[in-house]
């Protein structure tokens, strides 16, 4: 195969979503085809080909002066060849051209490539599995515009277009109470549930309960590991731990948003 140096970045157009979704699928991730066309219409993602093939990708999303990388995937037959390295290096510079803070969600293996490149750890996640009650409800956007202004609150940043995307799938699970919210969207193997945004551990509390109640079939949900009331919950209904992330970003340790108002995540790939 042609050395490092002979590989060009591109950017994934939508003839190439086929290709990334075989890179996602191939690495066991939850993305749909649906997930990676939110990136073309809201981010970029930067491709490399080999023989025309896609084997390496990697995604930002920019919220405003801050940006969220993802889908840092390299093909089996192409890793331990620096192309992911490339690709991350690639993205921040496109971030900091921008005057971007990168932030990104590493799993314990790519943290230690994370590292070197000046991220900092900012908080500590748990991706928990598991299935919802599956009781049926009425499917209605009406608490749309409601979740927005509160996840701008939690997050940091609007981010209205990516969950008008995530409900458009299941608008049953837009829930709100006068104390928080919660989204979620339909990925390739497991609904995820996420973000969800509340005044109190409490009201999340209630606020995950009935979206809990709701979903039908397994269900993926990112928690930091500070919530243990809602750590607690899931462990009751049967969920288990299917691995954890480390929030970081680029030469500050400081969280994005309200963390004190952020109870379940919109997954990695989203911040």
């Amino acid at each position: 195969m042609a050395p490092i140096k002979a590989f060009d970045i591109d950017r994934l157009d939508s003839a190439g979503l086929p290709g990334a979704l075989a890179l996602s699928a191939e690495a066991g991730w939850n993305q749909s085809a649906d997930d990676w066309r939110v990136f073309l219409e809201q981010g970029q993602v930067f491709i490399i080909r080999d023989d025309g093939r896609i084997v390496a990708t990697a995604a930002i999303l920019p919220y405003g002066d801050f940006a969220w990388i993802s889908m840092v995937l390299v093909t089996a037959s192409h890793r331990q060849r620096g192309l992911g390295t490339l690709l991350l290096r690639h993205c921040i510079a496109e971030l900091q051209r921008r005057g971007c803070t990168p932030y990104l969600d590493a799993t314990p293996a790519g943290e230690n490539v994370y590292l070197p490149l000046g991220f900092r750890p900012v908080m500590e996640i748990t991706r928990w599995q598991g299935r919802g009650a599956g009781l049926a409800v009425p499917a209605s956007l009406a608490e749309l515009d409601a979740c927005l202004a509160r996840d701008t609150i939690a997050f940091g940043a609007s981010r209205e277009p990516l969950l008008r995307a995530f409900l458009s799938g299941v608008p049953e699970l837009a829930i709100r109470s006068n104390n928080g919210f919660v989204a979620a969207r339909s990925g390739r193997l497991a609904i995820q549930i996420g973000p969800l945004g509340a005044d109190s551990e409490a009201d999340a509390l209630a606020v995950l309960r009935t979206a809990l109640d709701r979903v039908t079939g397994p269900v993926f949900l990112d928690v930091p590991n500070r919530w243990t009331m809602l750590s607690d919950e899931l462990k009751s209904r049967g969920f288990t731990v299917q691995r954890g992330f480390r929030r970081m970003a680029l030469h500050t340790s400081k969280c994005n948003g309200n963390p004190d108002q952020s109870f379940v995540l919109a997954g990695p790939e989203f911040g």
